[in-house]
């Protein structure tokens, strides 16, 4: 079993690899068959780290949610799902060759994690409530980093457009109507999401008062539920009302994810505080 999980799990990072050595090919024009490439190149390398989170759950009895490079395989395959849906309208499909390179990289940065943790056990996790709370916030997170990275394509095909040295890059992109609806689509998907799993987060504070200690609200991911919370709650409603759209509910996207990014690497590399989902360190 460990060595199929391996092969799983190596084999999806290869991929993810060739896809954005794929990627590269088509946006520079001359290798169109490319696009298709990277898209099956990631759909199959999300199906590998499936297996591999399924074989881990079988091998060990526990639904694998606990540890680090269970929590990022997951994030991994459920932000490619939403790529592979959004990528699915012909005029979104060359989106994919923007998505799999930062994809690529958290793939890489998990293969760094499971040289040492792939075969830890998780921590017990049998309860549906905790299992389906936490299943709801990777949902939300992989929604925020899809979301983040649209913005980003968004603030640089805008740049783009305004300078007189267009590229084939620029022309294989969708319109700026459409990136803008695609953000505010992953946005309004994640908010409802987000949403829902804070309230069973509350709930679950006291269904099990054990998991993060008495000084719960000062928990680090209490403290990141907050804020995300608050940014999907900020952007919904701000471009509902269309006070914000377009580049600048972009930027509001971009910066939002950078802040939740450098607090989370703060906190792990200082260890001022546990950033961990199940430890009690506050």
């Amino acid at each position: 079993m460990p060595i199929v999980i391996d092969i799983a799990f190596y084999a999806a990072f290869a991929l993810f690899a060739t896809a954005t050595l794929t990627s590269f090919l088509y946006l520079r024009g001359d290798k169109p068959n490319m696009l298709a490439v990277t898209q099956r190149a990631i759909s199959i390398a999300a199906g590998l780290l499936l297996v591999a989170f399924c074989l881990r759950w079988v091998n060990y009895g526990r639904i694998p949610l606990t540890t680090m490079v269970d929590i990022v395989n997951l994030l991994l395959v459920m932000s490619t799902g939403i790529v592979l849906m959004l990528v699915r309208t012909e005029p979104l499909r060359p989106l994919v060759c923007y998505y799999a390179p930062p994809l690529a990289a958290l793939s890489l940065m998990n293969v760094a994690i499971g040289f040492k943790t792939l075969h830890e056990a998780p921590k017990e996790l049998d309860d549906v409530f905790l299992a389906v709370h936490v299943g709801l916030a990777f949902l939300a997170y992989a929604l925020f980093l899809i979301a983040s990275l649209t913005s980003a394509v968004y603030i640089v095909q805008a740049r783009r457009l305004k300078s007189p040295l267009n590229t084939a890059r620029t022309a294989k992109l969708p319109p700026l109507e459409y990136l803008d609806a695609t953000l505010y689509r992953l946005i309004k998907w994640g908010y409802p999401f987000f949403a829902i799993t804070l309230i069973l987060g509350f709930v679950g504070v006291y269904l099990y008062p054990d998991e993060l200690g008495v000084r719960w609200w000062l928990s680090a991911k209490i403290l990141f539920a907050v804020f995300m919370a608050g940014l999907y709650s900020f952007s919904f409603h701000s471009r509902r009302l269309g006070l914000l759209r377009g580049q600048k509910l972009a930027y509001v996207m971009v910066i939002g994810f950078g802040a939740m990014l450098a607090i989370y690497l703060l906190l792990s590399v200082t260890n001022l505080k546990d950033a961990g989902f199940w430890s009690s360190a506050a």
